[in-house]
């Protein structure tokens, strides 16, 4: 059902929308960006796939199950991160940081709490927005 052109724009355009939703993630916690819009970019270079081939193709009906696991799993994650930051900080969802020596760069690399609940946040987008597209585009 889809033209050769729209196939062909979505095998140059999806790599790149999951690049870039790599790039919004990791900038997150400290710029305007994160799981949330990462997720949301990821979703919509998947889509685009699932709209170019068909879910013949890719058999997505099997698939869900997959994205229903990383629903779970992202919220266990940022739930988990919450938790955290009561234990160790005394309020929930309270963001700790350490500093990081990286060997390869001789750098140090402040990593956030805020980072991991950012990827927890990005699989929830990624499991939801997806599922939701699939459930959508079945046929009866």
């Amino acid at each position: 059902m889809s033209s050769l052109i729209f196939r062909s724009t979505t095998k140059m355009i999806s790599p790149i929308l999951m690049l870039f939703s790599v790039y919004l993630l990791l900038r997150g916690h400290q710029l305007p960006g994160g799981g949330f819009i990462a997720g949301l970019m990821t979703s919509a270079g998947l889509v685009l796939i699932y709209l170019a081939y068909g879910c013949e193709r890719f058999d997505w009906r099997h698939r869900s199950r997959f994205f229903y696991f990383l629903f779970s799993a992202g919220l266990s994650i940022s739930f988990l991160t919450g938790l955290a930051g009561l234990f160790w900080g005394g309020f929930f969802l309270k963001s700790g940081f350490a500093h990081v020596h990286m060997p390869l760069i001789n750098e140090d690399w402040e990593f956030a709490s805020a980072a991991i609940f950012d990827f927890g946040v990005y699989l929830v987008v990624c499991g939801v927005c997806v599922s939701l597209m699939t459930m959508l585009g079945e046929e009866k």
